[in-house]
């Protein structure tokens, strides 16, 4: 395929930026030329072309690259000649839309231009900027001083969560108790009748406001008194229930809630997840000096008086999904930033040839 020209590129618009975005996807899809070329006898020749609207010319191999780049169940839907045909309209209609939008001055229009400069920006990022970067390029001694500086996150051990009723008289406990270890025999018991009997009983106030939930701790929590730590870690199973324990604060009785297994993965297992946290950390970093470094050698005035007088809206009237450019620089380029073209679904009812099958489009104008 020939490079498109730049007059080709300020075909970009109908209304709104979703459009824009599915119009810059298929923008490589044809060349303008100033007369059709002469069909070739030579099915290898990718220069033939099939179809010509206006000024734009679609060849064989504009057709078999927009076909190519679908999935392999929707490219099967395109090996017939009407198939392909069907796939052809499609490219049609759009250059009709495209031509008669730029007719009417759509080109101009300040939400194409930006999305034009997102697209462009992009399309620079990836080729002069993170083509030079790349996650193997993680030197090993990084990964392991991240592996050694960082061992929760790798190594946990097994914990417990319980809920607790705290009260100062042994008989008070022993009745929560025989009350707490009733229920848990009831079939289908939940949490629920233990947090009442914690409203009912329970005279610790801070843990009484959680339906006595203690949260997730360890065997070496120091967060609760030892003999509770080992109480909560001698019940078995969830839903059992300790015996009234003594304790400076009074007495305890605690239920099971949860258990959470440990897990200690070694440095071969979660090498590669380190590797991809340190290169983000990398990239935004080279990103941060790349753009510092533009800046220092491009005139830039800021005026914060007038910065001032912008008046922001309440509510979401007037504003489009991803009108305006990124709020943080680090997305731009980047695959999947809000606001980017190329994102799946982008226009209601119109899809760009090579995006959703042309089947599946109000463009197509045709029923499967």
């Amino acid at each position: 395929m020939r490079t498109p020209p730049a007059s080709f590129t300020s075909r970009f618009s109908l209304t709104g930026a979703a459009l824009t975005a599915a119009l810059l996807m298929a923008a490589p899809a044809c060349k303008k030329t100033s007369s059709v070329s002469k069909p070739s006898q030579d099915k290898g020749d990718l220069s033939q072309v099939v179809a010509q609207v206006g000024d734009e010319v679609i060849t064989v191999g504009d057709v078999q690259e927009r076909i190519n780049k679908q999935s392999p169940f929707i490219r099967a839907r395109y090996t017939s000649l009407d198939k392909k045909k069907e796939f052809l309209d499609n490219l049609v209609r759009f250059e009709v839309m495209a031509g008669e939008a730029q007719k009417r001055g759509y080109d101009k229009d300040p939400e194409v231009q930006r999305v034009m400069k997102q697209q462009m920006i992009s399309k620079f990022l990836q080729k002069d900027f993170e083509s030079t970067i790349k996650v193997e390029d993680v030197p090993d001694a990084d990964v392991e001083k991240y592996y050694k500086d960082h061992p929760e996150e790798f190594n946990k051990k097994d914990e417990v969560r319980v809920s607790e009723i705290l009260v100062k008289d042994k008989s008070k406990a022993d009745k929560a108790y025989n009350e707490a270890k009733a229920q848990s025999k009831v079939a289908g018991a939940d949490q629920k009748g233990f947090r009442d009997l914690v409203t009912k009983y329970s005279e610790d106030e801070e843990s009484k406001a959680r339906g006595g939930d203690l949260t997730f701790f360890d065997k070496d929590s120091t967060a609760y008194p030892k003999p509770i730590v080992e109480a909560a870690f001698g019940l078995k199973e969830v839903g059992d229930v300790s015996q009234p324990l003594k304790t400076d604060k009074g007495y305890v009785v605690l239920k099971l809630t949860q258990k959470r297994p440990g897990f200690n993965r070694p440095l071969a297992e979660v090498k590669r997840q380190i590797q991809q946290r340190l290169f983000r950390d990398t990239r935004t970093k080279k990103l941060d000096a790349f753009i510092a470094d533009l800046k220092k050698n491009t005139k830039i005035e800021i005026h914060d008086d007038n910065l001032g007088k912008v008046v922001i809206e309440n509510g979401t009237e007037g504003g489009a999904p991803g009108a305006g450019l990124p709020a943080n620089p680090h997305a731009l380029g980047m695959p999947g930033a809000p606001g980017m073209p190329g994102m799946p679904g982008a226009m209601p009812g119109v899809a760009p040839p090579g995006g959703l099958p042309p089947s599946r489009t109000l463009l197509q104008g045709k029923k499967q």
